[in-house]
């Protein structure tokens, strides 16, 4: 025992050297060790996790006068718990949103009880900043299946008309946009959508798969001598049986830029379209191929701004398209900042074929107008939703009074936000191939006190495989004014008048107006309560008699509504 004690008091100083030395290397290695987990958790360690929820409670008293049971006096008491989740990080962002509307109602003798489930959640992670992106997103909703009850139908009328849908989508994208001479994106996603038959039981319920490839390639930042680019997509679609089969769809589309003199080039172009439904022994389950190829000019001052116009020459299987000439047009043009316009005109399959989107974004003004031609389908619209709101809203907003105007075209939403979109589709869920053209414009003014939305949309439908066109003309306005500083007025006004056409016995036809009109009194009281007072005036009128609504064809509905809302955030 003494020779080790003595031992140990002969390297009393060493030691305390060392243990110094010891205590910093083990200092150091913890601070790395922290900064190593640290930084494979980053992500998650600086997170912003936000939790906000409303809570609404509401009594409806209903008069409607119907065509075909008269006068009917109706009350409604609803409850409707609202949660909404966020999760930001620098590479995540995530959302998830959940609602359950309880509905006791009363009409004279006859009552009933219903409760809506429905929740929407998306997710975006870019462990690669600028090189792979990862998207999922999805819903849980109540979709019209009438479309002769386009904007007259919710959960008090013609809640019968509803299907319970679901849609899932998962996707992700390359980018390579740091190349000298040539880069381009890729995207691949899959997409599922389901829904149940309606109680009207119109149409068939949808259970359609979707697998899709797109991608594009082009010349890269050094190009000065020749501009070019390759983009392609593929779609598969897997159908219910009962509409026909799977629907395959591809495209692709090439051009190139030879310059010859500054700002001058010219252009060499060539197009490929082809669409299939399988499983088919009729005439339609030929592929509908479409080919092109042709030349001419390019006026090009920068990436942005270029306008391009081209002799071309068709190849079709449809003996009208074959060997046609057409003049091509394809421009784009960013007249400012603020100002974009992009636009085509061609031919496809089907003959005359264009596109336009415009936008317009001031710091009190925005507009957007879209013009677009696309063969789908009802599930593919669902699963793939293209928004154009010009109004950014809080998830948990109630009017466009808590709604402001981005101050840039390209402005990235965070977690706990989204684009509204003033007007939605008339969709039929029956899953034909649907060739959609659509006009879809919208514009919102904030300024001081008020605050305007205005929209108008027409949708022509043309069923390629039944003899049947749809046309759908809307339009809306929606106004916010703050009387005072916890006082707000509501009001809005939407009209939609939809026409069915065919020569089909099978087919119903005819036409409706459909006006759905709102004007509200908002009170906040303190920073979680908001009391409202609406009165919302609804009316259908025609002689277009899809599934028959819980009123008839014929009625005015008529609405006053007080409510109570306690928002937790």
């Amino acid at each position: 025992m003494m020779p080790m004690e003595a031992d140990i008091m002969d390297t009393t100083m060493p030691s305390v050297k060392f243990k110094h030395i010891n205590t910093k290397c083990r200092l150091h290695g913890t601070i790395y060790l922290a900064l190593s987990i640290a930084s494979l958790l980053s992500p998650y360690a600086f997170a912003d996790i936000g939790i906000t929820g409303t809570v609404e409670g509401e009594s409806i008293f209903q008069e409607v006068d119907s065509e075909d049971d008269g006068t009917l006096s109706l009350t409604t008491f609803s409850i409707t718990p609202k949660l909404n989740t966020s999760l930001e990080t620098r590479t995540f962002s995530g959302f998830w949103s959940g609602t359950i509307t309880h509905l006791e109602r009363d009409k004279r003798d006859d009552s009933r009880n219903d409760t809506f489930g429905e929740y929407d959640y998306s997710a975006r992670w870019a462990p690669f900043d600028g090189f792979i992106l990862f998207d999922a997103s999805g819903a849980l909703t109540y979709q019209n299946t009438d479309s002769s009850n386009y904007l007259v139908s919710d959960f008090l009328s013609n809640a019968d008309s509803l299907a319970k849908t679901r849609s899932n989508r998962i996707a992700t994208s390359v980018f390579s946009n740091q190349g000298n001479w040539a880069q381009g994106f890729g995207t691949v996603s899959y997409s599922n959508v389901k829904s149940e038959r309606s109680e009207l039981d119109l149409g068939n319920a949808l259970n359609n798969n979707i697998l899709q490839f797109e991608g594009t390639l082009e010349n890269g930042n050094q190009a000065k001598q020749f501009i070019w680019e390759v983009s392609g997509t593929y779609q598969d679609s897997d159908r219910d049986e009962s509409v026909g089969g799977d629907y395959l769809a591809r495209t692709v589309d090439a051009f190139i830029d030879t310059s010859f003199a500054k700002n001058w080039a010219i252009r060499l172009t060539g197009s490929h379209e082809a669409n299939q439904i399988s499983d088919r022994t009729d005439t339609t389950s030929s592929t509908r191929e479409f080919n092109s190829y042709g030349a001419g000019l390019t006026y090009r001052q920068s990436a942005n701004r270029y306008i391009s116009v081209t002799a071309n020459k068709s190849d079709s299987d449809v003996s009208n398209d074959d060997s046609n000439t057409y003049v091509g047009l394809d421009i784009g043009w960013a007249l400012s900042t603020r100002t974009s316009v992009k636009g085509s005109y061609g031919r496809r399959f089907y003959g005359e074929s264009a596109s336009a989107d415009i936008t317009y974004n001031s710091k009190y003004f925005r507009t957007a107008l879209s013009y677009s031609e696309d063969v789908t389908t009802t599930s593919q619209l669902l699963a793939d939703f293209e928004n154009l709101g010009v109004f950014v809203c809080p998830t948990n907003s109630t009017s466009i009074s808590g709604c402001f105007q981005p101050n840039s075209l390209n402005y990235t939403t965070s977690a706990d936000e989204q684009f509204v979109q003033l007007t939605t589709q008339n969709l039929s869920f029956d899953d034909s191939i649907i060739l959609l053209k659509s006009t879809n414009f919208q514009a919102g003014y904030s300024f001081s006190r008020l605050t305007l939305a205005f929209s108008w949309r027409y949708d022509e439908s043309d069923y390629l495989d039944e003899d049947r066109l749809r046309r759908t003309y809307a339009f809306g306005t929606s106004v916010a004014y703050q009387l005072g500083n916890y006082t707000y007025l509501n009001t809005s006004v939407d009209y939609a008048k939809v026409d069915e056409r065919s020569s089909s016995d099978e087919i119903n036809t005819g036409s409706t107006d459909n006006w759905n009109a709102s004007l509200g009194l908002e009170r906040n009281i303190g920073r979680s309560l908001t009391t409202n007072i609406d009165i919302t005036y609804l009316k259908k009128n025609g002689d277009l008699a899809i599934g028959g609504g819980q009123f008839g064809e014929n009625y005015t509905d008529r609405r006053i509504t007080l409510s109570i809302i306690y928002t937790y955030q």
